[in-house]
């Protein structure tokens, strides 16, 4: 039994080493351009060591030679007087004490910069990791518990890499030092000392293992905060409209219950843990002063030595209290960690191939073939065999209802996600043939929900071409029926937006929009519903400039309304995932198809479609 306990304790151990040494396999590279920086850290703690044991025998010399408390204990060495070695003993005992502040401030500042430096370093690698990973990785994590890692995990992970590593140094280095001067000093009383270490490691590891998971209850919580507010928040529009306040607010409240009965609950176990510690060293420090006044009393040990011996056993204690709350701390850091780590190790499902090469400028030739494709953790195939060809500068509509494919298809044309089985070509090159960055700058998107920032109009027109001129910029509004409204705002075109552009109409928005996509000006167009959420006058406009903005441009259209695409040059009817139907208006219209019962049903005034 003794045997089967001993090694499930050593396992434990050793898979908490194992973590740890995985944890600092991947974060070591953010470390080592501050070496130069740690190297110096250990010298100060190395100087700071050595004041530390030094600190009580300014008083131990006192106690010996100044005032002679024992018989014999009163002459000094040194052939000066009692008040010439008193002062020089003060003034030894405020250099070290100095020296000690020094050095200790001068290391915390250090490590407090190099601190800060690994951690803009580390934010900075894991934001380039989440914009590398793709829709697939986003889709199945809620925002909120990506933002946590980005920003409160890595601070965790901070005090791991720098703090708790100094930390836990600077205290093996004491103890070492107490230890050997302890021994030098009386054996015996070292052994007293040393009686209670065991208690004290099995009390940290009592505590260890469910604070930790107390812990990682937190990290998540958090998380789920996170997510609550940033839902709510980039809501706000529909939370207010549905009157939605008090249960969004008791939805953060559950979440912020949990978190905090996790936090009472970790605080409760450091107190307990404070308590015990605390009852363990009055013991052995009780047993030290009993034992060590008796060799006093019997001439084995000066008074002084005795000060220096319990003054060591108080800063005995306090690094091994150090050491047990860095191994709670480490235990804590390695949760945020694995968190981190979780996402610099996750490999994109779509990225660059070994022999991608960027993409010529592209005529917009695009060729489904035998495409099947189907989300992540989602029952059933999206499409299911889609094959259909677009020639360049083709207008194609995609119509069909809600669920049948129709976003699916141009995700799949911009690499957003990859098939399963079948290609999709563009100009007779297969899209993984290219480079990610440049077939996504030869695509245009001109999405639904029109993307804005908090950034003036300009800047968000140019979002999709960065450093156009002024000039492109409002004949790109001009073209979409923006540049009236936008000059009669405050300052125009360098008016700031507020965030996602709610302080604009729908329609407003939309033209926006619109108006960036003329002005990046690439071979293919996508539209999904570009009337959507447009007034008549708007919607009209958008109508007028359809020809101006798709002129020489593949384009796909997803749409609702099915009167903007009686004059594409080729609808493609979705459904169930498969190409239902393919021709202009007239031809499908005349073959009684989904497209004819859909554009009846519309006619009479029934959305069928969404």
């Amino acid at each position: 039994m003794f045997r089967n306990r001993f090694k499930k304790e050593y396992l434990k151990v050793w898979e908490g080493l194992r973590r740890f040494g995985t944890a600092l396999s991947h974060f070591v590279p953010f470390l080592r351009p501050r070496k130069s920086g740690l190297f110096l850290a250990l010298v100060l703690l190395l100087l700071e060591t050595a004041t530390s044991l030094a600190q009580p025998w300014p008083l131990a010399l006192i106690l010996d030679y100044v005032i002679g408390a024992e018989p014999g204990t009163g002459t000094p060495p040194w052939p000066v007087s009692g008040q010439v070695l008193l002062v020089g003993i003060v003034v030894l005992l405020v250099i070290i004490s100095s020296a000690g502040r020094t050095v200790t401030a001068f290391r915390r500042y250090l490590l407090s910069k190099l601190g800060q430096e690994t951690v803009f370093d580390m934010r900075d690698a894991l934001y380039r990791k989440v914009h590398d990973l793709g829709l697939d990785y986003h889709g199945a994590r809620r925002t909120g518990d990506t933002i946590t890692r980005v920003t409160s995990d890595v601070k965790e992970v901070r005090s791991l890499l720098v703090d708790s590593v100094v930390e836990v140094g600077s205290s093996f280095l004491i103890l070492i030092g107490m230890l050997v001067v302890m021994l030098w000093m009386s054996p015996s009383l070292t052994a007293l000392a040393l009686v209670t270490v065991p208690f004290l490691f099995l009390a940290v590891r009592r505590y260890r293992q469910a604070l930790i998971e107390r812990m990682r209850v937190v990290r998540t919580k958090e998380g789920a905060i996170a997510s609550v507010i940033q839902e709510a928040v980039t809501g706000i529009r529909a939370v207010k409209i549905f009157a939605r306040e008090r249960d969004e607010i008791d939805r953060f409240r559950k979440e912020s219950r949990d978190s905090l009965s996790a936090s009472v609950d970790s605080s409760l176990i450091e107190a307990k843990f404070s308590i015990l510690l605390g009852l363990v060293g009055g013991i052995g420090t009780a047993l030290v002063v009993y034992f060590g006044t008796r060799q006093v009393l019997a001439g084995n040990l000066s008074v002084g030595g005795l000060t220096v011996f319990v003054s060591y056993l108080a800063l005995f204690l306090s690094p091994l209290w150090a050491l047990s709350r860095q191994v709670n701390q480490i235990g804590k850091s390695l949760v945020s960690g694995e968190r981190i780590i979780e996402v610099l190790t996750a490999e994109p499902a779509v990225k660059d191939a070994p022999d991608a090469r960027p993409a010529p400028p592209l005529m917009g030739h695009v060729t489904f073939k035998d495409v099947y494709f189907a989300y992540e953790n989602e029952a059933g195939e999206v499409l299911r065999g889609v094959s259909f060809e677009a020639e360049p500068g083709s207008r194609i509509a995609l119509v069909g209802v809600s669920g049948a494919g129709k976003t699916t298809v141009t995700s799949l044309l911009a690499r957003l996600y990859d098939p399963q089985e079948g290609c999709v070509l563009v100009d007779g090159e297969d899209v993984k043939r290219y480079t990610l960055k440049s077939l996504r700058d030869s695509i245009t998107f001109v999405p639904q929900e029109p993307m804005l920032f908090r950034a003036t109009v300009a800047e968000n027109i140019a979002y999709g071409k960065p450093g156009a001129l002024i000039e492109e910029i409002e004949e790109a509004a001009r073209l979409a029926g923006a540049d009236g409204f936008i000059r009669e705002m405050t300052e125009g075109y360098e008016t700031t937006l507020s965030e996602r552009g709610e302080s604009l109409s729908g329609g407003q928005r939309q033209r926006i929009s619109i108006a960036r996509a003329m002005l990046r000006d690439t071979p293919i167009l996508i539209l999904d519903e570009p009337q959507s959420g447009l007034d008549a006058e708007a919607a009209e406009a958008v109508e007028e400039n359809w020809r101006i903005l798709t002129e020489g441009r593949t384009t796909f259209v997803i749409a609702h309304e099915l009167r903007l695409v009686r004059n594409v040059d080729k609808i493609l009817v979705l459904e169930e995932g498969r190409v239902a139907g393919e021709g202009s208006h007239d031809e499908l219209i005349s073959s009684g198809g989904l497209y004819a019962r859909l554009y009846a049903l519309q006619e009479q005034g029934r959305d069928t479609v969404r």
